[in-house]
């Protein structure tokens, strides 16, 4: 599997996403739209794992096996002394039917099926979301369901003699339709809305979009203003979006566009 060049300005937009869903959730009256961190996650997310995949199937020494063993290796670990913990705290602070349903999260946590589990339960901002330890989890079976997905899509596009732009055009489907069902679903299906993957897509496919178009030059006057309008665009997501408004859908453009700039202008 190949190794990608340390990109600074992706951690540095990391960072921001951490410490904005951090804030947010510590001080929320501080920053009301710090949530939007897990939105630029998502497209750090779609730009990494599909630069990784672009190489490797170039290369060709792409593996299923070693790829999905690198994704196990990186996440469960750490997820498993969280899910652990949660058991074991739970079992000495909660009450019956609540320990319950931990239970049943850290099970759908194990198999990164958290989404459909509060999907099927109360939406992100519901009153009773602060009784839900692993509420978090959802973003990551968002990714790891991308994950399995992805992979395949890429590799038969590799082969064709035009993977390239048969990459670029499901790329662009997928943006399209995913983009769709999210601005579809903002009125009849809240839950759909925020949790599913097919209202999600979108925004992984923002970064892998960039990844397949780096080959674009860009000269450093354009790279500066594209940085700099990427910083706007996140800056006015975490400080005016809140949790009264409907998100994702239209709205959700603005964070995911701010980040798409900032990757795109050093890449």
């Amino acid at each position: 599997m190949e190794h990608l060049k340390y990109r600074p300005d992706i951690d540095g937009l990391r960072a921001i996403a951490v410490l904005s869903v951090v804030i947010f959730h510590y001080f929320p009256s501080l920053l009301p739209g710090g949530f939007v961190g897990v939105d630029i996650f998502f497209v750090i997310s779609g730009y990494l794992i599909t630069s990784i995949i672009l190489k490797s199937a170039s290369n060709k020494s792409f593996s299923y096996l070693d790829f999905y063993k690198r994704r196990v290796l990186r996440i469960f670990p750490a997820l498993s002394i969280v899910l652990v913990s949660c058991l074991i705290v739970g079992w000495v602070y909660l009450f019956q039917d609540d320990y319950k349903l931990l239970g049943k999260h850290v099970f759908s946590g194990s198999f990164f099926i958290s989404n459909f589990t509060l999907w099927s339960e109360s939406g992100y901002f519901d009153s009773k979301s602060y009784l839900k330890p692993l509420l978090h989890l959802w973003s990551l079976g968002i990714e790891e369901q991308f994950y399995i997905i992805w992979p395949v899509v890429i590799l038969l596009c590799f082969r064709s003699k035009n993977h390239n732009r048969n990459i670029v055009l499901s790329c662009a489907t997928i943006f399209i339709i995913s983009y769709a069902i999210s601005i579809f679903t903002m009125a009849s299906d809240g839950g759909a809305n925020y949790y599913s993957p097919a209202s999600r897509f979108w925004e992984l496919m923002a970064g892998a979009i960039i990844s397949t178009l780096r080959f674009i030059g860009i000269n450093t006057s354009l790279s500066k203003l594209m940085s700099l309008l990427g910083i706007i665009l996140i800056a006015l997501s975490i400080t005016m979006i809140d949790e009264k408004m409907s998100f994702p859908g239209y709205i959700a453009i603005i964070p995911v566009l701010g980040a798409s700039l900032i990757i795109a202008s050093n890449g």
